[in-house]
C-alpha cells in the first residue's frame, strides 16, 4: 500500500477535489517549508473513484487544483505545471502569469 512506502519525513500531498484551494504563491510556501526540513513531498491524485479516506486522512495537505473534476491525465499536466511555478516563484526567477 502507499502509505506503508513513505518515509517518516515524507510529506503526503493527496489531490482531491475537497481539499484546500491554493493559489500558486501559497504553493511555492508549502514547499518552501518542506524543502527547508529536507522533506520529499509526495503527491497522489487519486483515479475515478478518488482516493480512499486512510490517504486523505494522512496527507499533510490535501490539496484541490479545481472544484471541477479533472480528468486524470490533465490533473496531472495541472499539478507539474503548479510545481513547476512554485520552484520558479522559490529560486526568485521572475514570475509569469
Amino acid at each position: 500500500m502507499l502509505l506503508a512506502k513513505r518515509g517518516p519525513q515524507d510529506w503526503l500531498v493527496a489531490l482531491d477535489e475537497r481539499g484546500q484551494l491554493l493559489t500558486s504563491e501559497e504553493l511555492a510556501q508549502f514547499l518552501g517549508k518542506a524543502q527547508v526540513g529536507s522533506r520529499d513531498v509526495l503527491c497522489v491524485i487519486g483515479g475515478d473513484e478518488g482516493l480512499d479516506a486512510s490517504v486523505r486522512g494522512a496527507a499533510h495537505l490535501v490539496l484541490s487544483l479545481s472544484r471541477m473534476t479533472l480528468p486524470h491525465r490533465l490533473a496531472r499536466v495541472v499539478l507539474v505545471e503548479q510545481l513547476y511555478r512554485a520552484l520558479t516563484l522559490l529560486r526568485g526567477e521572475p514570475y509569469h502569469k
